[in-house]
């Protein structure tokens, strides 16, 4: 079961849950965007809407995952690849470590 958690995000209060994650990281991530809203409407002092800062916030985060999931995908194809290299290399010098015409 997910505890409820109250959390501050920049002038507001909420009240959350999310599966799978502590109160505490709850409130790291709470940590996070608060900081993030701050940082953009440092950057965006034109822009008094809070909502809209927030959804600065949503894409510049979605922007981030995006990045790390590449990230992420490029390393997994790397490293499938190094193994079937590997693989096939083991593969190569078992084959020539057998008697010719023998099993």
């Amino acid at each position: 079961m997910n505890e409820r958690v109250e959390v501050q995000i920049g002038t507001r209060r909420l009240v959350v849950e999310m599966e799978g994650l502590t109160p505490i990281e709850i409130n790291a991530l709470a940590q996070q965007v608060s900081e993030r809203m701050t940082d953009l409407q440092a950057q965006n002092k034109t822009v008094a809407d809070t909502s809209k800062i927030a959804l600065l916030v949503a894409l510049s985060f979605a922007a981030d995952y995006d990045k790390e999931r590449s990230a992420h995908d490029m390393t997994r194809r790397l490293l499938e690849n190094k193994a079937e290299q590997l693989s096939q290399s083991l593969r190569d010098s078992l084959d020539a470590g057998k008697p010719a015409g023998g099993t």
